[in-house]
């Protein structure tokens, strides 16, 4: 199995994020994550991929937050957070022990890679638009144990 670990740096320091949140607009951060292994003088091969999804909504009677965390479109969990610092914390980290297998191949050809979706929104309230990190990759190091 592969763990994949990794933070969005900088996303918590952005006023629009926190205004949006704190508008009671839900806000989402979505993570696009790839498992492609490498194959040298040929196109790479996509093994698997997974999308995360934080969607956050802010209740202004109770002043909490909502966080609800999908994966491939599927609720895996929500909890209720009063914390904005907390809150941002939990949307930027990401920590998935199981995320892939490694199935038929040799971890040492395997390489993972993602990006982040931040906000949305419509350029002159018509054209929709999505502001996106550029790929990060990293190989897959194998555990010896």
């Amino acid at each position: 199995m592969i763990a994949v670990r990794f933070d969005l740096t900088n996303a918590s320091a952005r006023q629009d994020i926190i205004t949006s949140l704190q508008s009671g607009l839900p806000t989402a951060f979505t993570y696009e994550i790839q498992l492609i292994r490498k194959r040298p003088n040929w196109f790479d091969e996509g093994v698997a991929e997974a999308r995360l999804e934080m969607i956050c909504t802010f209740n202004s009677l109770t002043q909490e937050y909502l966080l609800n965390y999908r994966r491939d479109r599927r609720l895996v969990r929500s909890e209720v957070l009063r914390d904005l610092p907390t809150l941002m914390k939990k949307m930027t980290s990401i920590s998935e022990e199981r995320l892939f297998s490694t199935g038929r191949y040799r971890p040492q050809k395997l390489v993972v890679r993602a990006r982040a979706s931040l906000t949305q929104g419509y350029l002159l309230h018509v054209v929709p638009w999505q502001e996106t990190t550029s790929w990060k990759q990293v190989r897959v190091r194998s555990e010896e144990r």
